[in-house]
């Protein structure tokens, strides 16, 4: 049987991590690539910054400290609602913050580096993709479910515009679709005391 916890059962603080992980992940991505002498956005991934000298402890760090943040907002998520989707979404939510601290831990050119870059963003759209079908009623979940449904379709549209060699752009649009969910979609939304 399903039940719904009320979205003020969610401890404010574990509400307000998942605000903290988006700016400070997102952030730290965006100042390194504002820092790096040698990331362009055609031309390079993202987990290039990781390797980077003068960058690369902003990059990791900012990963693995969003990713810790994280923690408390995937329990606030597994708390609010007990259908299985529900329970799919909040385990998804872990596991795209457990594939992100190892993007940070596993720098590119370590054995573990692409493993955990792919868990990290089959995951966080999987999270979108099962927070659509635990909420496709409402206006949120639908828009949750395009978002999941447009995260991996950026990949083959990078290349088909064939712009760069990089994977940059399409690595960022994963990641702030998934930043969006967070703040403005998601079931227990940091900033939202409301349903």
């Amino acid at each position: 049987m399903r039940t719904t916890t009320a979205d003020a059962d969610s401890p404010r603080a574990a509400r307000l991590s998942g605000a903290a992980a988006v700016v400070v992940s997102v952030g730290s991505i965006l100042l390194a690539t504002a820092l790096s002498s040698t990331f362009t956005w055609p031309g390079s991934a993202l987990s290039d910054l990781g390797v980077e000298t003068g960058v690369a402890w902003l990059f990791n760090g900012g990963l693995l400290s969003g990713a810790l943040l994280a923690a408390p907002y995937a329990w606030a998520l597994y708390r609010v609602d007990t259908a299985l989707a529900a329970r799919v979404r909040a385990a998804a939510f872990a596991a795209a913050a457990v594939g992100m601290a190892g993007v940070g831990l596993f720098p590119l050119g370590h054995a573990l580096h692409v493993p955990a870059a792919v868990a990290f963003f089959a995951s966080a759209t999987a999270t979108l993709l099962a927070d659509g079908a635990a909420r496709r009623r409402t206006r949120r979940g639908r828009v949750a479910l395009a978002s999941g449904v447009l995260t991996p379709l950026a990949w083959p549209a990078w290349a088909a515009a064939g712009p760069g060699d990089g994977i940059a752009v399409p690595e960022f649009v994963g990641v702030v679709l998934f930043g969006a969910w967070v703040l403005a979609l998601s079931p227990v939304r940091p900033l939202d005391a409301g349903p």
